[in-house]
């Protein structure tokens, strides 16, 4: 969140918005709901933008923004971190995302990836379900080694 509204702060502060540094702690707070968070922050930005000024190109420096702070949060930050600190398996966070779907639709799709990590976490730190969060995981051993048994023939 802080990163999203600093970015935002900075991006809004470099086209000119009034408001930048508000805006800006908006737009990082409503970031944590997926996907309409953005939408609401952007919407919220263009109407206070447009309130002190009449120049509807600010419109599009505004879209600029959020579009380029939204890329460097989903494809630099998000992954760095939750990588980082649950280590999900992709293929797992697919099978979770169609399961939440199926279970609970749309909101069920959003729950999916926290659930699992919730999951992953707990399976981690209890020793009987320590080969599920393994198999949750996204690390592979660090080294592979392969023990090949000499047949003892006696001549």
């Amino acid at each position: 969140m802080i990163v999203v509204s600093v970015l935002t702060a900075l991006g809004l502060w470099i086209i000119g918005i009034k408001y930048f540094i508000l805006l800006g702690l908006i737009t990082g707070i409503l970031n944590v709901i997926p996907y309409i968070g953005i939408l609401i922050a952007g919407i919220i930005t263009v109407l206070a933008s447009l309130t002190g000024s009449a120049d509807t190109s600010i419109i599009l420096g505004i879209l600029i923004v959020n579009v380029i702070v939204q890329l460097i949060d989903n494809n630099l930050l998000v992954p760095l971190i939750i990588n980082s600190k649950v280590e999900i398996n992709a293929f797992v966070s697919i099978i979770g995302i169609i399961v939440g779907g199926a279970a609970a639709g749309i909101s069920g799709m959003f729950l999916a990836i926290p659930l699992l990590a919730i999951l992953k976490i707990i399976f981690d730190r209890i020793e009987s379900l320590e080969p599920w969060g393994y198999l949750m995981g996204n690390h592979m051993p660090r080294k592979f080694t392969w023990r090949i048994r000499k047949a003892r023939t006696e001549d």
